[in-house]
This record gives C-alpha cells, sequence and structure tokens, in this order.
C-alpha cells in the first residue's frame, strides 16, 4: 500500500506565518527529535524560487518518507529527478491524531522518541492519508502520552 500527498505547503507557512486560530507549535520534541528531523526535511536546502521541488509525503506498509520531485525536464525532456529527503521505518511512528477540528487535513504524527511533528495533507484524497498509518486518533481521542500532543 502507497500513498502520497504534500505537506510542505502548511508547514512552512507554520513556521513563518502562524495564523491565530492555530495555537501551539508545529512540532515538539527539539530539531534532533525524529519530528524535528521530518519538520526540517519538510523545507529542502537546496531550492530554485522560479520552480521549487514539491516534497510528498509517502506511507507504504514499511516506511514513512518525504520524497522531492523536481519539477524541472531533463535535457533529453524526461521527467526531473526525485530524491528521498527523509525516511523512517514505520516501526517509529506510533501514532497519527486527526486535528481537521483545527483545519481539515490537519495531522500530528507521534514518534518513538516521545515527540511529535503536525502536518497539513491537501490536495485530492488527503482524507485517506490516515488509514495509511498503523495507530489512528482522532481528535477526541487521548494520545498514548498527554504530554506529547498537548496544544
Amino acid at each position: 500500500m502507497t500513498a502520497s500527498w504534500n505537506p510542505v505547503e502548511w508547514l512552512v507557512e507554520a513556521f513563518t506565518e502562524r495564523e491565530k486560530k492555530r495555537p501551539g507549535k508545529p512540532f515538539h520534541g527539539g530539531w534532533n527529535s525524529m519530528a524535528g528531523h521530518l519538520a526540517r526535511s519538510l523545507v529542502p536546502r537546496t531550492r530554485n524560487p522560479a520552480n521549487p521541488a514539491p516534497v510528498v509525503m509517502q506511507v507504504t506498509n514499511r516506511r514513512l518518507q518525504l520524497a522531492y520531485v523536481s519539477r524541472a525536464r531533463s535535457f533529453t525532456g524526461g521527467p526531473g529527478p526525485v530524491e528521498v529527503g527523509w525516511s523512517t521505518d514505520l516501526r517509529n511512528v506510533t501514532w497519527i491524531r486527526d486535528r481537521s477540528d483545527v483545519v481539515g487535513g490537519d495531522h500530528e504524527i507521534g514518534f518513538v522518541d516521545g515527540s511529535w511533528c503536525s502536518v497539513h495533507f491537501g490536495g485530492h484524497g488527503w482524507s485517506r492519508m490516515a488509514s495509511a498509518f498503523p495507530v489512528r486518533l482522532s481528535h477526541l481521542d487521548q494520545v498514548p502520552n498527554p504530554g506529547w500532543a498537548a496544544r
């Protein structure tokens, strides 16, 4: 099973232009935590402002990863390169929490180290994204350790 969504636009906005209706931090656990690594990877280091590479989240039965998809065509006219920007074993993800109560498509992803990161799934099919994760929580469910996702 593979599912792909582009969460980068929301997280960039969350870091740069926090909306009043969205209190709290976009992630918990520090930059060296698993959530911090995910948050850093949502914004590629090399960027072409004229033609930015979309960041796509992919969930398989074994991995959670971000891929950078180049929009630039090669000299031969073929599609541009795709590279993995970040990846972890899906067993490192302990839960995903639907936060559509805040904004439709918002989710928090929790990791084994106790960290979590907010992401926004947009585009066609975003509502099916959470079903790709092994443990799904609604906004009404208690988080396994309430301190992790407290807002």
